[in-house]
C-alpha cells in the first residue's frame, strides 16, 4: 500500500505527520510539492515527533509542478500509489483529478476547485468542474472523494449523520466555525492567504426555499453561543459545503456561518477597499506587473510559524433543526480543538489539524473499503458512521449539544 501526497503547506504538513501516524494501514508515503525543501523538511519534523509508525515504509520527498497534468501522470506513475491525497491549493483539483484518471488511481482532497468569488465559480456552480468527473472515474473503476476536510468535510459528515440518527425531517442546516483562539499577530491568516483572502471576500450565497440567495460578504450576521468558547458574532459566507448539503441532504435552507473580530475586520475592509485583496494584476510605474493579493501573500507571515505560540480552541460545526418523531428538536454536532494540543501532535496550529486529521480519517476509510465506491462522491453521500467512529482515535472528538427547539430558529442582524 502507498500513498502519494501533493501539497506541502500547512494542511499538508498536517496530513503527512497524521499519514505517517497510521502508516502501518497507507503504507508508503510520497509527499510533492514544487518546491522539495517544503517537503523535506515535512520529514524532518516528522521524523523529529518520531511520528513514523512503522519505520520500514518509504517516507520520501519529490518535486512536481501541480499546474502540469502531464508531469503529474508522469509522477503517479513513478510511485504508483492506492491513493493520492491533494493537499494543494483549490486551484490545482482539477488538473490533479484528471491525472488520477489518466493513472486510473483514487482521488481525495480537502477543498473545491474554485474560489467561490469569481463569475461562474461560486456556489451554485462550485463542484460543477470536479462533478464533471462522475462518469470518467466510475468507468475507470476509481474513486473520488472530494472536500475531506472539517468544513467542508466533517459538518457535512455531521449532517449525513444527523440526517440517518437524529432526525425524521430536517428544516436548517448551519455550518458555524469560529477560531477562538490567540496567535499573537495583529493580523495573519490561518491558511494559505491567497486562498484565505479569495474565499471571505466573495457574496455570500445560502439556500432557501428552493432557491439560491446572494448577498454581500459580511452583511449578514447572527451570534451564537459556542461550546467551551462562548458567544460570538458569525457571518454568512459562500463555502464549499453548501453547494453539496443542497445536493444531497434535503433542508428549507442551508447557510454556511464564520466568526470574525471586529479587529479583523477592519483590517479586511482597509486592504480590500485599496485593492490590496485583488487577484488582478496591476502596472507599477516602472513597467512592472504585480498580483496584489499575492504580494500581500508574501508580507504575511507563513501559517506554519504561527503554530509555536498558538494558544486557545477552535469550535466548528453543524447546527439542525428539525423532528424526530412528531417532535421539534435542535442538536449542534461539533469538535473543540485546541491549537497547544495540535502543536504538540505535529507541530502545527488547530486549523490546519482540523483540516488534516479528517483527509487521514477519510484515507483510511477508502483502505479499509469503507469508502471506496467507483466515482466522484462528496463527505454527505457516504456511510457517516465509521468515519465518525475512527476520526476521533487519531485526533479530532466530536459532540452533540441538545438545544432549545423553541427558540428563533436565526437571529439576523442584517446591515446595510
Amino acid at each position: 500500500m502507498s500513498i502519494l501526497q501533493i501539497g506541502a503547506g500547512g494542511v499538508g504538513w498536517v496530513v503527512a505527520h497524521k499519514a505517517a501516524q497510521n502508516n502501518d494501514v497507507l503504507g508508503d508515503i510520497t509527499i510533492a510539492s514544487r518546491s522539495i525543501e517544503k517537503c523535506e523538511k515535512i520529514i524532518e519534523s516528522i521524523k523529529g515527533k518520531n511520528n513514523l509508525k512503522d519505520s520500514t515504509k518509504k517516507l520520501e520527498a519529490k518535486a512536481v509542478n501541480a499546474d502540469d497534468v502531464e508531469a503529474l501522470v508522469a509522477l503517479i506513475k513513478d510511485v504508483q500509489p492506492d491513493l493520492v491525497i491533494n493537499a494543494g491549493p483549490p486551484w490545482v483539483n482539477v488538473s490533479i483529478m484528471e491525472a488520477c484518471y489518466q493513472a486510473k488511481v483514487s482521488y481525495l482532497d480537502t477543498s473545491v476547485a474554485v474560489d467561490l468569488c469569481s463569475e461562474g465559480q461560486q456556489v451554485p456552480e462550485a463542484y460543477d468542474p470536479q462533478w464533471a468527473f462522475r462518469e470518467k472515474f466510475e468507468e475507470a473503476g476509481i474513486t473520488g472523494i472530494l472536500g475531506a476536510g472539517f468544513d467542508p468535510g466533517v459538518v457535512s459528515v455531521f449532517a449525513a449523520y444527523a440526517a440517518k440518527h437524529l432526525f425524521d425531517e430536517i428544516e436548517t442546516i448551519d455550518v458555524m466555525d469560529i477560531n477562538a483562539g490567540d496567535h499573537g499577530k495583529k493580523f495573519a491568516t490561518n491558511f494559505d492567504p491567497e486562498t484565505n483572502m479569495l474565499e471571505i471576500q466573495g457574496d455570500s450565497f445560502y439556500w432557501e426555499q428552493e432557491e439560491w440567495h446572494q448577498v454581500p460578504c459580511h452583511t449578514r450576521m447572527m451570534e451564537f453561543d459556542f461550546p467551551r468558547c462562548g458567544n460570538f458574532k458569525v457571518y454568512s459566507m459562500a463555502h464549499d459545503e453548501v453547494r453539496s448539503l443542497k445536493e444531497f441532504i434535503p433542508a428549507k435552507r442551508i447557510e454556511f456561518w464564520m466568526g470574525f473580530g471586529d479587529r479583523y475586520l477592519n483590517y479586511f475592509n482597509c486592504m480590500r477597499d485599496i485593492g490590496l485583496l485583488s487577484a488582478d494584476p496591476v502596472t507599477l510605474q516602472d513597467g512592472t506587473s504585480v498580483y496584489p493579493l499575492k504580494v500581500l501573500k508574501a508580507l504575511l507571515p507563513d501559517p506554519t510559524s504561527l503554530a509555536p505560540g498558538y494558544t486557545g480552541l477552535t469550535c466548528i460545526g453543524t447546527w439542525v433543526r428539525g423532528k424526530k418523531d412528531g417532535k421539534e428538536r435542535s442538536v449542534f454536532i461539533y469538535n473543540n480543538a485546541d491549537h497547544e494540543v495540535a502543536y504538540k501532535d505535529v507541530e502545527h496550529q488547530a486549523i490546519a489539524y482540523t483540516t488534516g486529521v479528517p483527509a487521514i480519517t477519510a484515507a483510511l476509510q477508502y483502505f479499509r473499503g469503507e469508502w471506496a465506491g467507483k466515482g466522484v462522491y462528496n463527505m454527505e453521500q457516504l456511510n457517516p458512521d465509521p468515519f465518525l467512529e475512527t476520526m476521533p482515535t487519531i485526533g479530532l472528538s466530536w459532540d452533540v449539544q441538545e438545544l432549545d427547539p423553541s427558540e428563533p430558529v436565526i437571529h439576523h442582524l442584517d446591515k446595510e
